[in-house]
């Protein structure tokens, strides 16, 4: 009989689950745990604030939209002699249809106001200057994708406002010197909107205008990343070091209740205020007065004034002035060089957006106040 007693079997405590594995895996592949180590753990001078929501909530609202969007397209069809009827057939006939349209719609203008609130931060912190020049100009062409979002995505239903909010902006876009005429025969595909034009607003809407956001949405959080937040930071560079924190918990916490607040916010415009469509689009507007989305109207109503009357004074408010403004905004970063950023020291930049959110909100009033005097 052999005296040699045999050695026990060491048996592993924990055997690895199918998920543990599957995360192994993709961490030996991809670095799994790296990328998660540089995206939670992306240090916040100054800490996590309410202010650094923004973004977030715009990537949000874009993955709504997105995933609206897909739902409704089960059902639309992007032709001039189906669409309105697919759209009525949406908002009455497919569960819940009326608030995914009602949802879809609100999250545009959601959108708008989140893009522009977020614009207005950057401009009055001063965020737009040195290293941040390209961060501003990815941003610029962020908001330029949005509002395009918006004008595209107006037609689609091919009720009456749709094709006369679309008219007029096309009418606008033709005014344009050089290449006004080409965009508006391109749009439109014909003599007046029509199955054509359709079409190309549905393709720009779903396919083009969304792989250009995602585009320059991940340049902009690349840029973010390379330049840091911006602040406002107060207090010396060792009390702002001192007060650093990750953006994980603390500030995914708060980007995570504002997005709920945005979410809810948008569930409660869907159930109070629903989509209803007006008469199917025809070449007769009949009692219908044209007017674009709502915020577009401030622009339309300074079309409106004495100023811009005749051929040359539409060019000049429909043309000129918007795309100065835009000259402007591109070059801001380069113009000002000034390192002070703290708004209250910026009496020129604080005094410049405070006249031009009074304009648009008086504008905006106006052209409601009209509107309800038409009717």
């Amino acid at each position: 009989m052999d005296s040699k007693q045999s050695t026990p079997v060491a048996i592993p405590d924990h055997q690895p689950s199918a998920i543990e594995k599957l995360v192994a895996f993709l961490d030996e592949r991809v670095g799994l745990k790296e990328m998660q180590a540089k995206m939670l753990n992306e240090p916040i001078p100054g800490g996590s604030r309410w202010a650094y929501v923004f973004g977030s909530i715009l990537l949000f609202i874009f993955a709504m939209q997105a995933l609206t969007g897909i739902l409704l397209m089960f059902y639309y069809v992007p032709t001039a002699d189906h669409a309105y009827a697919s759209t009525q057939y949406i908002i009455h006939d497919v569960d819940y249809g009326w608030f995914l349209l009602g949802y879809h719609f609100w999250g545009s203008s959601a959108m708008v106001v989140c893009v522009v609130a977020h614009m207005s931060q950057v401009f009055l912190w001063g965020a737009y200057k040195k290293p941040r020049e390209l961060l501003w100009l990815v941003g610029l062409a962020l908001f330029g994708v949005v509002i395009t979002f918006g004008f595209t995505g107006y037609l689609l239903p091919w009720d009456q406002r749709a094709f006369w909010a679309t008219t007029v902006g096309v009418e606008i876009l033709d005014k344009t010197p050089i290449i006004g005429d080409f965009i508006a025969r391109f749009l439109k595909g014909g003599p007046t909107p029509g199955q054509m034009t359709l079409s190309r607003f549905f393709v720009l809407h779903v396919m083009i205008l969304p792989a250009s956001l995602m585009a320059l949405a991940g340049l902009h959080l690349f840029l973010f990343r390379v330049a840091a937040p911006a602040g406002p930071f107060t207090g010396t560079v060792e009390e702002i070091k001192a007060k650093t924190d990750y953006f994980f918990p603390r500030q995914i916490w708060k980007d995570m209740v504002g997005m709920t607040f945005v979410f809810v916010g948008i569930c409660a415009l869907a159930l109070w205020e629903p989509v209803v469509l007006l008469d199917e689009a025809a070449p007769d507007p009949g009692d219908y007065h044209p007017e674009p989305e709502w915020y577009f109207l401030f622009y339309f109503q300074l079309l409106r004034l004495k100023l811009f009357a005749g051929e040359f004074g539409q060019f000049l408010g429909a043309v000129a002035l918007p795309v100065a403004f835009m000259i402007l905004l591109v070059a801001l970063p380069f113009i000002d060089k000034d390192p002070e950023r703290n708004i209250f020291k910026r009496p020129i930049a604080l005094i410049s957006w405070i006249a031009i959110m009074v304009i648009i909100v008086l504008f905006t009033v106006a052209s409601v106040i009209n509107r309800e005097f038409l009717d």
